[in-house]
């Protein structure tokens, strides 16, 4: 064993006691939550009191936490149309 498990899991415990509570999104946002993935789900309403400018929202019917990988060609094209709409939305 590398004796890694601590350093490897530090980053779960210090991501949700970083960020700052009020802190707030205003730039149009594309976002994506695959089904498989180990982060918890957020319903919409929630993420839209930090993402103010949600342009696009996505639930894909498959794909988890590496989703490059475990679904390439619908990562590409949903990464592509994401940054379609921030883009249209930014003009």
């Amino acid at each position: 064993m590398t004796r890694t498990g601590a350093s490897a899991a530090r980053i779960y415990y210090e991501s949700p006691h970083s960020l700052d509570p009020d802190l707030r999104v205003d730039v149009p946002s594309a976002i994506a939550m695959y089904p498989g993935d180990i982060e918890s789900r957020t319903p919409r309403a929630w993420a839209q009191e930090r993402y103010r400018q949600i342009v696009r929202w996505n639930l894909p019917d498959s794909g988890g936490h590496f989703p490059s990988l475990e679904v390439p060609e619908y990562f590409v094209r949903d990464l592509r149309e994401g940054l379609a709409a921030v883009l249209a939305a930014a003009l």
